[in-house]
């Protein structure tokens, strides 16, 4: 994310912020966190999950304990996070049954996400394995990172 992107988002985040009345968190409060990885700033919305449903990171792939991480990180490095925790994932399933396989619970998940599904090289968008994975069949143009080849 461009740093003008992520003070538009903390912009976003501080509009939505404040309390109601006897203290309660309104449903879209975040808290102001930095990442523990490259010190930005970010919303993170764990502590009002319960009432609106949940935080952004929610969104991510649940491929990976949370106890592996010793603290919160904004969505670029959470993302970095989990694509190699994926990568490592797909190597140790070996069989393309197994990969798609651990690909089939996120099939949902129809938001691409940067380096998770994604990568971009000289402006372009380089589709990764997993993301070929849950699409779940070929598109027929030769993609790099194809899991039906």
């Amino acid at each position: 994310m461009t740093k003008p992107v992520v003070e538009e988002q903390i912009v976003k985040i501080e509009e939505n912020t404040g309390s109601v009345a006897q203290g309660s968190l309104k449903p879209a409060e975040q808290v102001a966190k930095q990442c523990s990885e490259c010190k930005a700033e970010f919303g993170c919305g764990v502590v009002a999950a319960s009432e609106q449903g949940g935080c952004w990171c929610e969104d991510l792939p649940a491929i990976m304990p949370l106890d592996t991480l010793s603290d919160c990180l904004c969505k670029t490095c959470l993302a970095k996070v989990i694509g190699a925790e994926i990568l490592k994932q797909l190597n140790a399933a070996g069989s393309p049954k197994a990969r798609l396989a651990l690909a089939e619970p996120f099939r949902h998940q129809k938001e691409l996400v940067e380096n998770i599904d994604f990568t971009i090289e000289d402006g372009r968008y380089v589709f990764s394995e997993w993301y070929h994975l849950k699409r779940a069949r070929c598109c027929g143009n030769g993609c790099r990172h194809c899991a039906y080849k």
